[in-house]
């Protein structure tokens, strides 16, 4: 999960019919550009840096320290609008272009505003494992039957590609959802543009066909397991006798323990 992404449901309802068609292009969309420079503001001042409109960023490499840089906030949210971690971006830094994984974004929960980047080197010849968001496409049958509705579960896989060839988007063929069980794989996935091989389980279901009432029920019971466990954590569930209540001796009269620890006895 994106840093800035809130806990959700596994189970997502939508409806294909918003979803246009894509036109088939196999060409990879333009390789973004980035500008960067050294950056010496360390530690608590990278809040002084990114009021100037820079934000604070790392160049990371395998078996290497990682060089300190910061990079525009306008180019690094535009980079973002074009989709994120996961893909190559040119780095310009010092008068060179330089090609780097957009590793990780983090956006700041509240402002909606850029905290932080990471970018990775990596060797454009050996294949690096990334997450590529799912996409139906079309429209399912399913959608025109008022008791059933479609249920995306995943909304992104990992995949293994070369970095130059990592897919924008994946896409699944919704106009397969007609009935009851119908539903599509990994497996069935085919990229937008690039070549990958999947990571996911290849049989691990993508999206599925189900009796509408059974979907708002399965819902319901992840809302309550969710609330649940948010209960357990935040401390002793309603009712339940506390912790130094219930280690009272249940009788008058039993046994106090002694200084060693024992019941009693030598």
């Amino acid at each position: 999960m994106a840093p800035w992404e809130s806990h959700r449901l596994s189970g997502v309802l939508i409806d294909t019919k918003l979803i246009p068609s894509l036109k088939e292009d196999r060409s990879l969309p333009a390789r973004p550009q980035l500008h960067a420079t050294e950056r010496s503001t360390r530690g608590k001042r990278v809040k002084h840096l990114r009021r100037t409109g820079e934000i604070p960023a790392n160049l990371v490499e395998a078996r290497r320290e990682s060089t300190a840089i910061q990079v525009p906030e306008r180019e690094l949210a535009d980079l973002v609008r074009q989709g994120g971690s996961g893909h190559l971006v040119d780095l310009i830094r010092d008068g060179q272009t330089e090609p780097v994984l957009t590793d990780s974004v983090e956006v700041d929960a509240l402002t909606n505003r850029l905290v932080h980047a990471v970018f990775r080197r990596v060797d454009l010849t050996k294949p690096v494992t990334v997450r590529v968001p799912v996409q139906l496409e079309g429209t399912a049958p399913a959608t025109e039957v008022p008791d059933l509705v479609v249920i995306q579960t995943l909304n992104e896989i990992e995949v293994s590609a070369l970095p130059t060839e990592i897919p924008s988007r994946l896409i699944g063929d919704a106009t397969a959802l007609a009935d009851a069980g119908d539903g599509l794989l990994v497996e069935s996935l085919r990229a937008a543009d690039g070549t990958y091989a999947p990571v996911t389980d290849p049989s691990a279901a993508v999206a599925a066909v189900h009796f509408a009432r059974i979907a708002v029920e399965e819902e319901e019971e992840e809302v309550e397991a969710l609330e649940l466990l948010e209960g357990e954590v935040g401390g002793v569930e309603p009712g339940a006798e506390p912790a130094a209540e219930a280690a009272k001796p249940s009788a008058e009269g039993a046994a106090e323990p002694t200084d060693d620890g024992g019941s009693g006895g030598r």
